[in-house]
C-alpha cells in the first residue's frame, strides 16, 4: 500500500512540473479560445450538444432494460409457486 502512495505522489509531482514547464499546452484550443460568434464555435457547440444527447439516450435505454428485467422478474415470481421457484433456482427442468 505504501508503494502505491509513493507512485501516486511521483506521478502528481511529474504532472505538476509538466504543467508549470509547458503553460501553453494547457490552454484551450483555437476554436474554444477564439470568437464566441464564429461559425466554427457554433458548430463545435452543436457537436457537443449532440454527443450529450446521444449519451443521454444510451443511459435511458440501459435504464429501460433494467426496469424490464425487474418487471419480468416480479411477474415470474407472482405466477410461480414455491416448488417452481426452487426448480428455477437450482436449474432443474420442470
Amino acid at each position: 500500500m505504501m508503494k502505491l502512495v509513493n507512485v501516486f505522489k511521483l506521478v502528481s509531482v511529474v504532472l505538476v512540473a509538466a504543467w508549470l514547464a509547458l503553460p501553453r499546452a494547457v490552454l484551450a484550443c483555437a476554436t474554444c479560445y477564439g470568437a464566441a460568434d464564429s461559425p466554427m464555435t457554433k458548430g463545435m457547440n452543436n457537436a457537443i450538444l449532440t454527443l450529450i444527447a446521444l449519451v443521454g439516450v444510451v443511459y435511458v435505454g440501459i435504464g429501460k432494460v433494467f426496469l424490464d428485467f425487474r418487471r419480468r422478474s416480479r411477474k415470474l415470481n407472482e405466477k410461480a409457486t414455491v416448488r417452481q421457484r426452487l426448480h428455477l433456482i437450482h436449474g432443474e427442468k420442470q
